[in-house]
């Protein structure tokens, strides 16, 4: 039996020794196949390694940037029925080209009412300043009148003053002159009166002691004569007297014509008075004047007003024809032919293919490494075979979560630290207008 076994293990040891030299071979021949390829792999993987190395030590890159643009949403200014949307989705414009028009009607009404408002206020305008004018003209010429009437009256009133002054003293004068004259003829006529008494009373005794014959002749005779004498005196004193009197009677006449200069003076302090009263009048015609200038300022003011009001409506006229602000292209319509539009309800939404930039949110980590002026390569999925080049212009004040609807660092207790991303702005050149506002884009920053 044992021997039996042994002679069993022994062929059983021969079969499997049969058994184990083809596959030692063909386990040769497979590493012979696959040391190469494991050199190969071992070898692309180290290459794109080391450059996926060298290019992180070199670059700041991310996935999340997309193509911006400025999109400009065209609305209307004015209320009223869309007639016409000229342009279509995709259709390339002009700056200053039709986009669309809305029913002028209303606003055509409108520039019609205030261009007749400012014709009936310009002409209400016009009227009031000729009237001012005028106004004016004949207050000064009124002013200037009574001026030199007053002037005249003052220096009549004057003259006449000074004349009847004159005329005063001298007829005073004169009549006490005159009445001295008088009370001398006077004295002299009494003087002549006591000697014709005396003489003739010698005269009588004379002639009676000439017939008594105690006196001669001759002595009677000089009596008679001493008589005539004193009677001649008499006369001549008289004479004198009447001639004094009628002297003062005419002093006492020339006294009533100065009453009447006073009279003419009077008079002419009147005409003073009546010139002060006609300039005090033209004076108070400025009041009337100071109250149509204000009506003239307020006129204008109206005026003022209605032409702005006539701007208004001209503009708002010109705001039913809208156009495209700049050279682009139509990105979508929004309001169709015939809809009734309101003021500030979109119509049109154009953009410049020409202006885009690239926004990339660069994780804060990296951040520190990025600066405005530095070379930015753009990839873009819709271009797989073409590189764009750009350049880092601006970086982003805070992170893109501080504008989230729900910024991070609520109340919660829980709390997870995550990396947040900064907003940086990539300029780029986009001749050909490949880039669309929208496209994602991964981009590399060079930083060394």
């Amino acid at each position: 039996m044992a021997t039996e076994n042994r002679t069993t293990e022994e062929r059983t040891t021969s079969d499997t020794s049969r058994m184990s030299a083809p596959r030692r071979s063909s386990r040769r021949a497979r590493w012979f196949i696959l040391a190469p390829l494991l050199v190969l792999g071992l070898g692309a993987g180290a290459y794109v390694g080391v450059r996926w190395w060298l290019y992180t030590t070199q670059h700041v890159s991310t996935d999340d940037a997309r193509v911006k643009g400025t999109l400009i949403t065209i609305s209307s200014e004015v209320a009223g029925r869309l007639l016409t949307l000229v342009v279509e989705e995709g259709q390339r414009i002009d700056k200053g080209a039709v986009l669309a028009q809305i029913q002028p009607d209303e606003y055509q009404a409108q520039v019609a009412l205030q261009s007749a408002a400012l014709e009936a206020a310009q002409s209400q305008l016009d009227s009031a300043e000729a009237d001012l004018a005028l106004t004016q003209t004949l207050a000064e010429g009124q002013i200037q009148r009574s001026d030199a009437v007053l002037g005249t009256s003052r220096s009549q009133l004057a003259e006449a003053e000074k004349s009847v002054k004159l005329e005063e003293h001298r007829t005073v004068a004169n009549l006490r002159e005159k009445g001295a004259s008088v009370e001398e003829a006077r004295a002299r006529l009494t003087g002549a009166k006591a000697n014709l008494d005396k003489t003739f009373a010698d005269l009588e005794r004379t002639r009676q002691l000439a017939k008594d014959g105690v006196v001669a002749a001759e002595r009677l005779d000089q009596a008679v004569a001493a008589h005539e004498s004193a009677v001649a005196q008499h006369q001549s004193a008289q004479e004198t007297l009447n001639r004094a009197l009628a002297l003062v009677q005419m002093a006492q006449a020339e006294g009533r014509r100065v009453q009447l200069s006073l009279d003419q003076v009077q008079t002419q302090q009147n005409k003073v008075r009546e010139s002060q009263a006609l300039k005090e009048l033209a004076v108070a015609e400025r009041q009337r004047i100071k109250m149509k200038e204000d009506v003239v300022k307020n006129l204008r003011a109206k005026v003022k007003e209605v032409e702005a009001l006539l701007g208004l409506a001209r503009m708002r006229l010109a705001e039913t024809t809208i156009s495209s602000p700049i050279n682009g292209v139509v990105s979508q319509t929004i309001a169709d032919a015939g809809e009734r539009v309101q003021p500030g309800q979109p119509i049109v939404v154009i953009n410049d293919p020409h202006d885009v930039w690239i926004s990339a949110n660069i994780e804060e980590t990296h951040i520190r490494k990025v600066r405005p002026g530095q070379p930015v390569t753009i990839t873009v999925d819709a271009y797989p075979q073409q590189t764009f080049q750009g350049k880092v212009t601006q970086l982003g004040a805070a992170a893109r979560s501080e504008f989230a609807l729900i910024p991070a660092g609520s109340a919660s207790a829980h709390f997870i630290k995550v990396t947040q991303r900064i907003p940086v702005r990539v300029s780029v050149d986009n001749p050909e207008g490949l880039l669309k506002p929208g496209m994602m884009v991964e981009v590399g920053i060079r930083v060394k």
